[in-house]
């Protein structure tokens, strides 16, 4: 008996709103609203470096995202390695991918303040070279998934590239105290003593925390719906691969039965209109006609 091929299936996926991580949306731009008022009106310029200082709420912020979402994309990419999954690839790709954005950020920051405090937009000191490289190594990570042809070997690749951002952010932390360098050390050496310098740093850096991790999460979701649709696409193509199967199997079967039925048939017809040619074709023996006369 032939069997069945499968049924009509549905590709029907069921869309859950996240209302979560709107809230979190929501009380980001909150945040956003309140830093920006405060830096703008409640905190006083600095005595020395005018407007400018300003910046450095940004600056910091921004730092203090970076090196964290690519501290999470390490430990997740170093876990990835070690027993493959694609929820925890999904998160360090997007841990990696957020990094990358507020390492920009930061590169562009700074050179704005360093422009006034240092008279120059850029010096090779310890920790802006090491934040320079933690933003090329973001980037090759990217490339390497983007650009190989095997994925699974782009995802290991990738993958063991990002590990290297986990100690590249530790040293950037440590790089002033362990090397110099013309940083000043703000937060832990007190520089902040304003009262109002205080919270809107305070504003800025929850702000700015918050989106990373909003944007984070949101890009979390967007690579594992695409992973469900890869694997919803892979099954339909399963499918339909069976049920060509199913249709090839349940025709072999008849086929063989038509030849069986045909061949004899056109043998036969063969027969009846050349039997000279037939007759002709059997080799004499010595018991036949020709033989006796």
């Amino acid at each position: 008996m032939n069997a069945k091929p499968p049924g009509p299936v549905s590709t029907a996926v069921p869309v859950r709103r996240p209302w979560a991580l709107l809230s979190a949306l929501v009380l980001a731009w909150s945040l956003w609203m309140v830093a920006l008022y405060v830096i703008a009106f409640v905190a006083q310029p600095d005595a020395v470096l005018g407007i400018v200082q300003k910046i450095f709420y940004m600056h910091v912020g921004t730092a203090f995202a970076m090196s964290l979402a690519m501290v999470c994309g390490a430990l997740a990419s170093l876990v990835d390695l070690v027993r493959p999954d694609d929820r925890v690839d999904a998160f360090a790709r997007a841990c990696i991918e957020a990094g990358l954005l507020f390492a920009g950020c930061v590169l562009t920051s700074g050179p704005l303040w360093a422009r006034k405090s240092w008279g120059a937009w850029w010096t090779w000191e310890p920790r802006l070279t090491l934040t320079l490289l933690l933003f090329l190594l973001a980037i090759a990570v990217l490339a390497v998934r983007a650009l190989t042809a095997d994925e699974q070997l782009g995802r290991r690749v990738s993958a063991a590239i990002a590990v290297v951002a986990g100690p590249t952010a530790f040293l950037i932390r440590k790089a002033v105290a362990w090397w110099g360098g013309n940083h000043p050390i703000v937060i832990e050496g007190g520089g902040i003593q304003s009262p109002e310098m205080r919270m809107a740093f305070g504003f800025a850096a929850a702000a700015i925390l918050l989106s990373g991790a909003v944007l984070v999460a949101f890009r979390y979701r967007g690579l594992r719906l695409a992973q469900r649709m890869r694997a919803l696409g892979l099954g339909l193509d399963a499918i339909r691969l069976r049920r060509q199967r199913a249709r090839g199997s349940g025709l072999a079967p008849t086929a063989a039965v038509v030849l069986a039925l045909c061949l004899p048939a056109g043998a036969a017809v063969s027969v009846v209109v050349s039997p000279r040619t037939s007759l002709a074709a059997q080799p004499e023996t010595g018991g036949g006609p020709a033989a006796r006369a």
